[in-house]
Parts: C-alpha cells; structure tokens; sequence
C-alpha cells in the first residue's frame, strides 16, 4: 500500500511541474504564446524573449536593422531578405539546410526553413519562421537534438498558430 501511495504522489509531484503556456504582449505588434519560464532581453536595434519547453529552445525576436528598406520593399526585395536571413543563419551555424518554403502567416508572406547543425558532437535541427510586419523582422526559432524533434511537432504548431498580429 506504501508503494501505491508513494507512486501516487510521484506521478503527482510529475503533473505539477507541467510547463504552462501563456499570451504575451511582445510588442505593440504581436502578441505570441511563450513558456511560464521565458527570459526576456534587448539585442542590437531588437527584443527577444526565450525559454525551454522540454528540450526544445524557443526563441522569439524582432529587429529593426535595415527598417528604411523593409519600409520600401517590394515582393522581390522582401524574397531577398528571407534569402539572407536563411544564408545568414546556415552559414554563421556552419549547418546543412534541411528545407525552405514561403507560407502565408496571418495574411502575410514568411520563410520557413530548417538546417541541422552539430553542438558538442549532438545534431540539433533548427526550425525557423521569418517574417516582416509594420517594417520590423521577426523570427521564430526552435531548436532541439534530433533525436527529439520530432516529438514536439503539435507544440511548435500551438506556437506557431498563437501570433496575433494587431
């Protein structure tokens, strides 16, 4: 009965260290679902906030280098951008691109890529999700081991479909 008891609250001590997800206004622009744990900070001409869901690392940003361009672009320019981002983010990585394609997020165009890269002999992939709105870029990126990205696919989805662009 001792074990009975002493599984049950176990399983219990488990439950109650779940992660909890909440909306968070990120800026005046966008409003995302981020994990209880997130950080927030401030990067060159941008914010972040971070946090850890399980394994995977979900990090969201805006920047707002080369806002006078972003402003004027057009389809072709805005295409180039995603292009650099995605060379950027491979290259700086020293990773291998797994796929890319544009998707319609909330009515407007972003880049959807992921690469694999090697951390401490571990393969990790990378899923991003770039996009720009009111002359900012944003990017969405989760990462995780290979072995356990997989697992986490309807998360990232939740995360993905919970941007609320205003």
């Amino acid at each position: 009965m001792q074990k009975v008891i002493s599984l049950f609250i176990l399983l219990f001590s488990f439950s109650s260290f779940g992660q909890e997800i909440f909306d968070y206004e990120f800026d005046d622009n966008v409003t995302i679902q981020v994990v209880e744990d997130a950080e927030e900070g401030e990067i060159p001409g941008g914010k972040y906030v971070k946090g850890t869901y399980k394994n995977e690392v979900i990090v969201f940003s805006s920047s707002d280098k080369g806002k006078d361009k972003l402003a004027n672009t057009d389809e072709a320019g805005l295409l180039k951008f995603f292009q650099g981002v995605k060379d950027g983010a491979v290259k700086s990585s020293k990773g291998k691109l797994l796929n890319e394609e544009i998707i319609t997020l909330h009515d407007i165009k972003a880049l959807k890529f992921s690469f694999t890269f090697d951390v401490n002999g571990k393969k990790n992939i990378v899923e991003n999700y770039v996009f720009v709105y009111k002359n900012l870029a944003y990017t969405l990126q989760f990462m995780d081991t290979e072995k356990g990205f997989d697992k986490l696919t309807d998360f990232r989805t939740k995360i993905v479909n919970s941007i609320l662009l205003k």
